[in-house]
């Protein structure tokens, strides 16, 4: 191979932090140009950066070829991840708006068919990183025309579109993305067949607990040449401690969802990664939540963690005044080492050896307001909206696709008239069958079973406690309220240690109305756990309605 000194540049549109240009970078490329509308994204990028031209401002700006030019230089290679919140499945389940996506990913090709056609163009390769969904808008050929430029250019051609996983590539995590463009596909090298992903745990054990950390030198898990002092080290040592209530409501919702299925709770450090979010949320199912070292207690990823999650190296500074800040930048950056694995190809393809660029960190007017500070200290839970809805089963109680469920659907919310219901679900999705069932008929059912006379006094004990439709939902809101009355949620936790108490899982009882219901043709067995939870929870919803 002939060796080059940093010969061949790179232009990275919707820049970010800079995971794409960091993956090229590493390789020996020269990173002259970087683009992007985010001002924290694009200090960032400049900081680590410091020799690349990083502009802040709106590609649909460029507006005009004499604009593109006079702009953005000339380059070997263009690379851009244009934002993938129109096309992301959490977005709305994936059916959200998608024009400005679109219009985005066609100005993005529009530079490219421009640099790639013009008299002595040097453009050798371009590449486009998105999430999977966003193939679905991505045509195979567009005309000059389409993407606004002079009618007789030949039309853009793209080569590959290929679903490429980060973690086939060194990466701790399984982050699956389009990639679109013409460039060479690169060799996976981590494979379960090869029994060499990298799992989060080694992230883990590198850089060591954010708090009691003996150590005195961290090594880069991913870069092994790369070592700092602990004091060095950035956005690391910090409580980064879940509030109660946040790991409450994460836990069901990964455990207990209606009509999900069940995910880790805490996340177990010996596998891969999931795709790290750029929101900051710890209340989703999305939300990657660890167990906090010699204590019961969960804690979020420090920002160090998700960045090294993420493939940056330790010495790969965040500029932004919150972790939020740095977290979405994170969470929206490409995998370091997916974007190296491509410029690696390339070299390959192209028989040459570029010298490996070192990480020079620009001296900067801003503070990099290292986290220190326990993170959600000063949490304190919000009120809620009063005419917020209500929908929750009784927790960790699923038997053969039924589940109980209280809400307050059927209110009149522009009135502030707070409607609760005992509903019987059975199935997910839009063909879920739900009704609610007589309470008599149930008590009927039920009164001569062993355990009956214990529930009467269970529901005699929480009368005191509920006798208001409005209350109840106040007290759901969090809206300040000194009385006793019990919200919701504890109603419904208090119902699901009762039933537990009862041990009475294995017991089942015919229940002809529910054969009749589901329209079977022959008597089914209920589970008594199920039947008890309807009847405790419709006399939770005739306390709370006696005063609507």
């Amino acid at each position: 191979m002939s060796e080059l000194s940093n010969t061949l540049t790179v232009a990275d549109f919707f820049c970010g932090a800079g995971g794409f240009s960091e993956g090229f970078n590493q390789e020996g490329f020269n990173i002259i140009f970087a683009l992007d509308n985010w001002k924290h994204a694009i200090n960032t990028h400049e900081l680590n950066h410091p020799n690349c031209n990083s502009k802040l401002m709106n590609i649909l700006d460029l507006n005009t070829i004499e604009l593109i030019d006079e702009i953005i230089p000339d380059t070997d290679i263009i690379i851009g991840s244009p934002p993938c919140i129109s096309f992301s499945n959490s977005n709305k389940s994936g059916k959200a708006d998608k024009s400005l996506g679109i219009k985005l990913i066609e100005q993005f090709l529009k530079i490219v068919l421009h640099k790639k056609t013009k008299k002595n163009s040097i453009l050798k390769y371009w590449i486009m990183e998105n999430v999977p969904n966003s193939l679905k808008s991505v045509k195979d050929n567009y005309t000059a025309q389409e993407l606004g430029l002079d009618v007789n250019l030949p039309s853009l051609h793209i080569n590959n579109k290929e679903f490429l996983i980060a973690s086939n590539y060194g990466s701790p995590q399984g982050r699956k993305r389009a990639i679109c463009g013409d460039y060479i596909i690169p060799i996976k090298t981590h494979t379960k067949q090869n029994d060499n992903f990298v799992l989060i745990n080694t992230i883990l054990n590198s850089l060591g607990p954010p708090l009691n950390n003996n150590k005195d030198k961290i090594i880069d898990p991913s870069f092994k040449n790369i070592v700092l002092d602990k004091n060095d080290l950035t956005d690391h040592f910090y409580d980064s401690e879940l509030p109660d209530d946040w790991c409450k409501k994460a836990k069901r919702l990964k455990q207990d969802h209606g009509y999900m299925g069940k995910m880790d709770f805490p996340d177990r450090t010996n596998r891969l990664c999931r795709t790290i979010m750029a929101t900051e949320s710890y209340c989703s199912r999305e939300s990657i939540i660890l167990h906090k070292e010699n204590s019961h207690k969960y804690r979020a990823p420090t920002i160090r963690e998700l960045a090294c999650l993420m493939g940056f190296p330790i010495n790969y500074h965040f500029t932004g005044n919150s972790s939020n800040i740095k977290h979405k930048q994170i969470g929206n950056a490409v995998c370091v080492h997916l974007s190296k694995a491509l410029a690696k190809e390339i070299k390959n393809n192209m028989n040459i050896q570029l010298i490996n660029n070192k990480r020079i960190i620009k001296n900067i007017n801003f503070n990099l307001n290292n986290l220190t500070q326990p993170l959600f200290s000063k949490y304190k839970p919000k009120p809620k909206k009063i005419n917020s809805k209500f929908h929750i089963h009784i927790p960790y109680l699923k038997i053969n696709q039924l589940r109980v469920e209280l809400d307050n659907l059927k209110s009149d919310f522009k009135n502030n008239n707070f409607v609760w219901s005992c509903l019987l679900h059975k199935g997910s999705g839009k063909k879920a069958f739900k009704t609610t069932i007589d309470t008599s008929l149930i008590k009927n059912l039920i009164e001569n079973h062993n355990k009956f006379n214990e529930i009467s006094i269970f529901i005699k004990d929480i009368e005191k406690n509920l006798y208001n439709s409005n209350i109840f939902q106040e007290k759901y809101c969090n809206i300040y309220n000194e009385s006793q009355h019990f919200s919701p949620q504890e109603i419904l936790e208090l119902i699901s240690i009762k039933i537990k108490d009862l041990q009475i899982n294995n017991e089942t009882i015919n229940f002809e109305l529910l054969d009749e219901i589901f329209n079977y043709k022959k008597k089914m067995n209920y589970s008594m756990e199920i039947i008890y939870g309807i009847y405790i929870l419709n006399n939770v919803v005739d306390l709370v309605m006696k005063n609507i």
